[in-house]
């Protein structure tokens, strides 16, 4: 598996956040359109897709929310590549480069139906807060959080 760092106009992060967002829709329902202008491609500081044997099949980004705090977003596998370590691998990645960049803290959030993915975040290492100030609304959101230690400064 490859990791690439994309921009905000690759087509592999696009086309994967479309059916991460047709998923949410089937999840959640109409409240999942609450996100749209959060969830710009152009507003996350950093986008990566992941490639097995040349496709893209999961992706993730990050915001920043403050000084040191940097929100995980938009993790998503395509179907037929989850269990396979992916979302872990893009995880890590992020965690990685929201640490490089001097934040102390990933913050993220999940449908409150998805009990897979709270496993995960939990598996790595994250512990479920108080609800942050998602556009979706307490009730249908979980949120989590992880303290990184820093390995670089803001750039």
């Amino acid at each position: 598996m490859e990791i690439r760092f994309v921009d905000a106009e690759n087509a592999d992060f696009l086309a994967l956040v479309q059916q991460l967002d047709a998923y949410y829709f089937q999840v959640v329902g109409e409240v999942h359109r609450r996100y749209a202008k959060y969830n710009d491609p152009h507003l996350l500081n950093a986008r990566m897709v992941a490639y097995q044997d040349g496709k893209a099949v999961g992706c993730g980004a990050w915001k920043q929310i403050d000084d040191q705090t940097a929100e995980v977003k938009r993790i998503f596998v395509a179907p037929d590549y989850r269990r396979q370590g992916v979302a872990s691998a893009l995880i890590g990645a992020l965690e990685r480069d929201v640490a490089a960049h001097g934040y102390m803290r990933a913050i993220l959030e999940t449908a409150r139906t998805t009990d897979d993915s709270a496993a995960l975040y939990r598996k790595l290492g994250y512990q479920e807060i108080a609800y942050y100030g998602s556009p979706a609304g307490a009730e249908n959101c979980r949120c989590f959080e992880k303290m990184l230690a820093a390995e670089g400064s803001r750039t």
